[in-house]
């Protein structure tokens, strides 16, 4: 399903909402439980991993400057995706249960959800990310060194393979899915719905570590991917490209990472420098060419 659509239509996945209980004060009940279950009961992994690094004597296992727990870094890494869980859970409990709405509705505004959409996003947004890992790495030698150690990597695999898409699509089910369908109740314009979420998506991701390289291009990442997650999905009249672009798009972790990331998992490659000027160029060009790929050249061939 294609939806085209002017600055000020309506998306199909918009107007799903309106089938539901849209009181005021089921949103107040539901952004209250969907905050208090990730703040509150997301934050408990982390924290009794940071109480079993105190009491265990051993003075080499510590919560670091940068807050990741020196020691545990497996564990830590566990617990970091865990927290998402509760918010995995909590945003379509809301929807069904405070909303009357069925979880699908959150998902998609299609008769059910289009998991083709997804593996192709995620299919062509891993290309794209492969890409631009290849040009940089040729423009700047030496910038990307192989650290591949499969007895170091190995541990991470299943839980980064199973976890961080539960990690990312809570974030989508909340950002893309309920604050999005919650502000297009009243907002019907589709850049101030996109901006809107880009700028809410960026907020939590301010307080991580590589805020510290450049404090106005990288949330300028984060305001453009929030930006183009939600552009894509009220085009596109659900969830699925976002879910697969924003899945893939952190398990490539896997294969390159840097320091300070707020993925702390070992990687094949890893970046010696990041560059926050690549780092937002690089992938504007990539959300165009993932936009032509889905909109413009199929839209063609309809």
């Amino acid at each position: 399903m294609e939806t085209h659509l002017t600055t000020s239509s309506t998306s199909p996945y918009l107007a799903i909402a309106a089938q539901g209980k849209n009181d005021w004060w089921r949103y107040l009940l539901g952004y209250s439980f969907i905050l208090g279950s990730w703040l509150l009961l997301g934050s408990l992994p982390v924290i009794a991993l940071a109480v079993l690094a105190e009491l265990d004597g051993n003075p080499a296992t510590l919560l670091d400057s940068t807050g990741n727990l020196t020691g545990y870094e497996l564990l830590y890494f566990v617990g970091l995706l865990l927290s998402f869980v509760p918010l995995f859970i909590a945003v379509p409990l809301v929807v069904r249960f405070f909303h009357g709405r069925p979880v699908r509705s959150l998902l998609t505004a299609a008769s059910k959800f289009r998991w083709e959409r997804f593996f192709k996003a995620m299919l062509v947004w891993g290309l794209l990310a492969g890409l631009i890992a290849l040009v940089e790495s040729q423009l700047y030698p030496g910038r990307y060194v192989l650290t591949f150690n499969a007895a170091e990597l190995a541990p991470y695999l299943l839980p980064a393979l199973a976890l961080i898409p539960i990690q990312t699509s809570a974030e989508e089910f909340l950002m893309r899915g309920y604050l999005l369908q919650t502000a297009g109740l009243k907002i019907k314009n589709i850049w101030i719905l996109s901006a809107l979420s880009g700028i809410l998506f960026t907020l939590p991701h301010l307080w991580n570590p590589e805020m510290a390289v450049d404090a106005i291009l990288l949330p300028l990442f984060y305001f453009s991917f929030g930006f183009f997650a939600a552009f894509i999905s009220l085009k596109d009249g659900g969830l699925e490209l976002a879910l697969g672009l924003h899945a893939i798009n952190n398990l490539f972790t896997l294969l390159v990472n840097y320091a300070n990331s707020a993925l702390p998992n070992p990687s094949v490659f890893s970046v010696k420098v990041l560059d926050p000027v690549y780092g937002l160029v690089a992938p504007l060009v990539a959300m165009l060419i993932f936009y032509l790929v889905f909109f413009i050249r199929q839209g063609a061939q309809r």
